[in-house]
């Protein structure tokens, strides 16, 4: 006897709802609680599976956070293509303003 769920059939499952099966001398038992999937085995060979993939996930989990945290940072690293066009922009018409200024400034003293 074997139990085959797709992971999706599971998340499909009402609250509360959950599988078993038997063979032999081993058992499982998979369970849904909202978002929560909760694995019972008690065969040797399955808790050791249950286990990996437990550890498996955690390491998903953990690089999944590593890489927000990343992505976080590059984002609030990266700078806004519009605000520097606009600062550009300002930069240059201050430029232009003072330097028409100066050229003023020079002709009225040269004359």
């Amino acid at each position: 006897m074997s139990l085959r769920i797709p992971a999706d059939s599971l998340l499909r499952l009402p609250p509360l709802a959950s599988y078993s099966g038997k063979s032999g001398q081993a058992s499982v038992s998979v369970s849904r609680d909202r978002d929560v999937i909760t694995v019972y085995a008690s065969c040797d060979s399955l808790q050791l599976l249950v286990e990996y993939y437990e550890r498996t996930s955690s390491v998903w989990k953990e690089r999944y956070e590593e890489m927000a945290g990343l992505y976080e940072e590059e984002r609030k690293q990266r700078s806004n293509p519009v605000k520097i066009f606009f600062y550009g922009f300002g930069a240059g018409i201050l430029a232009g303003v003072l330097i028409t200024i100066f050229i003023q400034k020079r002709k009225k003293d040269g004359k």
